[in-house]
């Protein structure tokens, strides 16, 4: 039998149960929604921006509110014509001397360096949802997953007809290609000299895919990063990168990623600053394209 000083103490707990039970149910599941979808917005909103910038070898775009795209930087071959170019554009991406814009209705247009047939003055009509340019070619993912594939082939990174497949997303080196099918493995084509493209592909549930000059990231789900291919400056270590990442960028020789907590990790060659240490933590986008393209992605 329970006396009355032990019953008191039973109360008091029984009170303070259910004080933090209405605490949990009131106050922190709500905040704690609140959070996950805060930071899910910031996601799609990183994403979102990231699709809107590009950089070239030698000049920079930018995609405007209203549709149209500006431009500036070197324009020897009219890859970014001082006006600008109008139109209701969705994306956009920068290969070495070319450019690529992604419009509302799935068709895509491009201007500048044409040598390969990278960038047709007269675009390419399709149902496309995604695109990518490397140094001579361009990728475009269509609405069913397959890729098509058009400029410089020389190494089999631009295969005319194209890639079959389930395809999410997809990046260009200088000349290889990888794309992630919807089972998070990765497709590798092109040039493989030094491992960059392996012709079975990279197993493994991967979200986010960068292609440098020579080396290829990855981004698992669990934020970790493998990366493959050139090592030369130690821009593609073998057992990858440890931590808690959400977004990943490859350069020519270098490489970054953004942390959760907004900072930025680098590696690689930073014989000109391009693979610091940075100082600042509050980074909400990052791009690497130095001085080949590549393509930025978020998950």
């Amino acid at each position: 039998m329970e006396s009355g000083g032990d019953a008191h103490e039973h109360d008091l707990r029984d009170a303070a149960i259910a004080v933090w039970r209405e605490w949990l149910v009131v106050v922190h599941k709500p905040r704690r929604l609140a959070m996950v979808k805060e930071r899910d917005e910031l996601r799609k909103t990183t994403s979102r921006a990231n699709a809107n910038l590009a950089a070239g070898h030698d000049f920079s775009l930018a995609l405007r509110h209203d549709g149209n795209i500006a431009c500036w930087g070197l324009n020897d071959n009219g890859e970014a014509p001082p006006d600008g170019t109008q139109g209701d554009f969705i994306m956009v991406d920068a290969g070495l001397s070319h450019t690529l814009a992604l419009q509302r209705n799935g068709s895509i247009a491009c201007w500048g360096f044409n040598y390969d047939g990278q960038a047709p003055p007269d675009g390419i009509q399709g149902d496309f949802v995604a695109i990518a340019a490397g140094s001579y070619h361009t990728l475009a993912i269509r609405r069913d997953g397959s890729i098509a594939c058009w400029g410089n082939n020389g190494s089999g990174q631009a295969p005319p007809d194209g890639i079959q497949g389930d395809f999410v997303m997809v990046a260009a080196g200088s000349s290889h290609s990888l794309a992630p099918q919807r089972d998070g493995n990765i497709a590798c084509w092109g040039r493989n000299a030094h491992g960059q493209a392996p012709r079975d592909g990279i197993q493994g549930d991967f979200v986010a895919i960068a292609a440098g000059f020579n080396h290829s990231l990855a981004l698992q789900r669990d934020g970790n990063i493998a990366s493959w291919g050139l090592n030369s400056y130690g821009q593609a270590p073998p057992d990858g990168i440890q931590g808690d990442f959400v977004a990943i960028a490859a350069g020519a020789f270098h490489s970054l990623a953004l942390r959760r907590d907004g900072s930025i990790a680098c590696w690689g060659d930073n014989d000109n600053g391009e693979a610091p240490t940075p100082e600042d933590d509050d980074y909400a986008t990052l791009s690497a394209n130095f001085p080949l393209m590549t393509d930025l992605h978020i998950v």
